[in-house]
């Protein structure tokens, strides 16, 4: 990574408009958040780490106590810092008027409502693609086309395709129209820790799956959104059979004849008990719970009642005998009843379950360093209350939410954003139109969308394409975690899209277009007119809504003077501009406040913090 270094310094000068970072022998950012050895995590007792943009030795306060923080329910400051960091880490960014909603609640009733999902299924994905490419089954135009089934496999293999495509970009559409709520931020934790990439299962051997598998992908990303919050265990049982994962871990072929252990052994090793010191199963377990499972197969999927049935005569008939970890328990002949027991055996594992499970939930939304502290203080506690729940998943995220832990200082502003968090984020924050004018014209809505997740699958992560059945590697993978997302390339492609979102570009489809830009105005008089009229308190505002921790005075005041002040001495410079905006809009007047404001905004969000949450 090292060779790269100036090709990224050379970047962040241009972004930054050589904000005092031209002076840097070496880029700092870059090596703070490049993939590297992981060399211990470090802590801060201060409520304001303090950063000068010059990069000089000593202006960066370290995190040097160690964080002690447990589950004890938060007492502290209930204000806008607060409110933003539970907005970022429960959901895509954050909307002004979420903020308001949640500042007028106490931190247990936001958190109460942050954690009210509402059930009711969205409006499914439907025919977008009908005008260039007619449905093979004669689906018309902006129909459901989730109970539409290809009954032969002669024909349906581009619609199906359509149909795929357009699975993942209603995906993203739903995470940009997300509500307050966490339903879309944990739809995507289980997506990335029980995932199938949707283009895999499309091309299976199965003979009926080049036709059908956007239906299937469709259910399976529904077992999701349906129980965000729901019981775990029923969800790793409805799993097993899902007509998606039987494919993608080829459980399907698995049969008594030619076991499979590809769907065993994830199971165990990603879904449930992980890989860690605890978790002792053999592969000698992984062989016989390969057996267990023999004897599921995915039927009618050309129908619109396409289900998972257990065939006795693919069965493994043999008495399952497993290891001491799992107390020499034997799984006898049952049949179907088989899967029940092998699940039941696996969650008797419960301290080994629920720990790993709560550790996969910390990493994914409060850091990834696990240390003794944590694991004590936190990690160990959790899972108990996960246990003593029943394995239901909301008692354990309200614990976590209302924690002295999960406000911590020293969990703010720490992780690395991935890519959808950067971009639906930075949308939705700024109120981008992520949604086309004309709500029927079906074929316009999901190319912006579909735009988008391209943009972040070259950012190395898109809703339906996951690199492997582990997920992601930066919700998973030692030493480096939430630095796999930053590269020479990636951080090119993020920086550059935000840069294209401020200075406007146009999305054409179907007859329709669709500007994107930033309303840099807009943005800012969702604050008081007093704070609009004082370039100390803009700045100060604008930073505290878009960064996760403060900057030096030192840092505001030069961020206030090469943008508001275009370089002038005098706060009356920007104040006497806005003031005649105010009482005079024209377009001479608002291009002067434009500019500066945007100048102000870009200059934020170009600054590496905003990397992160």
């Amino acid at each position: 990574m090292g060779n790269n270094t100036l090709t990224r310094r050379a970047l962040f000068t241009k972004l930054l408009k050589k904000l005092l970072v031209s002076a840097q022998e070496k880029d700092p950012l870059f090596e703070k958040y490049s993939r590297k050895i992981y060399n211990g995590r470090r802590y801060s007792s201060l409520t304001n780490p303090k950063k000068d943009l010059t990069g000089k030795s000593g202006s960066e306060t370290e995190r040097v106590t160690n964080v002690t923080s447990g589950l004890a329910t938060y007492t502290g400051t209930w204000s806008t810092s607060e409110a933003l960091h539970l907005l970022r880490r429960t959901g895509y960014g954050f909307k002004k008027s979420d903020v308001d909603t949640l500042l007028g609640l106490s931190m247990t009733q936001a958190v109460n409502l942050i954690l009210t999902v509402d059930n009711t299924p969205p409006a499914p994905p439907v025919n977008h693609y009908n005008n260039e490419n007619p449905d093979e089954n004669g689906l018309p135009y902006g129909a459901d086309w989730t109970n539409d089934a290809f009954v032969t496999n002669d024909i349906g293999g581009d619609t199906n395709g359509n149909r795929t495509s357009g699975l993942s970009s209603w995906s993203l559409g739903l995470a940009f129209n997300q509500d307050i709520t966490i339903r879309e931020k944990m739809t995507l934790f289980w997506y990335h820790f029980i995932p199938v990439d949707f283009e895999f299962v499309k091309q299976s051997s199965n003979e009926f799956c080049n036709t059908n598998s956007a239906r299937i992908c469709y259910k399976y990303m529904k077992m999701f959104r349906d129980n965000a919050t729901g019981n775990y265990k029923s969800l790793i049982r409805n799993m097993a059979t899902q007509p998606a994962m039987m494919f993608y871990l080829n459980n399907q072929a698995n049969t008594k004849s030619a076991p499979d252990e590809n769907f065993a052994r994830e199971v165990m090793e990603l879904f449930t008990l992980g890989k860690e010191e605890a978790s002792q199963y053999t592969e000698a377990d992984v062989i016989q719970a390969a057996k267990v499972l023999t004897g599921w197969r995915v039927q009618d999927l050309n129908t619109t009642s396409e289900a998972t049935n257990f065939v006795d005569k693919l069965h493994d008939t043999s008495t399952k005998k497993f290891s001491s970890f799992f107390n020499n328990n034997a799984i006898a002949n049952t049949g179907a009843g088989e899967l029940d027991l092998f699940i039941d055996m696996i969650f008797s594992k419960s301290k080994v379950v629920s720990e790993y499970i709560c550790r996969r939930l910390y990493r994914f939304f409060v850091y990834y360093d696990i240390d003794a502290n944590i694991e004590a203080n936190v990690i160990v506690p959790l899972a108990q209350h996960f246990v003593a729940n029943n394995w239901n998943i909301l008692p354990v995220l309200d614990k976590l939410f209302k924690s002295e832990h999960f406000f911590d200082m020293a969990n703010r502003g720490v992780y690395i954003k991935s890519p959808l968090d950067v971009i639906v984020g930075t949308m939705r924050t700024f109120n981008l139109n992520y949604n086309v004018s004309d709500a029927n014209n079906y074929e316009a809505q999901y190319d912006l969308w579909n735009t988008f997740n391209y943009a972040m699958y070259d950012m190395q992560q898109a809703m339906g394409s996951i690199p492997n059945v582990a997920g992601w590697q930066a919700f998973y993978q030692k030493p480096s975690f939430h630095e796999y997302w930053i590269n020479s390339n990636s951080i090119q492609r993020r920086y550059g899209l935000i840069e294209y979102l401020f200075y406007g570009f146009d999305i054409e489809k179907n007859g329709l277009t669709t500007r994107m830009e930033v309303d840099a105005i807009a943005f800012v008089k969702q604050f008081p007119n007093a704070t609009c009229e004082d370039p100390n308190l803009l700045v100060s505002e604008c930073i505290n809504y878009l960064l996760p921790i403060d900057l030096s005075i030192t840092a505001k005041n030069a961020i206030k003077t090469q943008t508001l002040l275009t370089g002038q001495a005098s706060d009356g410079y920007w104040t006497s501009a806005w003031k005649t905006y105010q009482s005079n809009p024209n377009e001479m007047t608002e291009s002067i406040v434009k500019t500066r404001i945007r100048s102000l905004l870009l200059t934020i969000v170009e600054l590496a913090e905003y990397q992160l949450m």
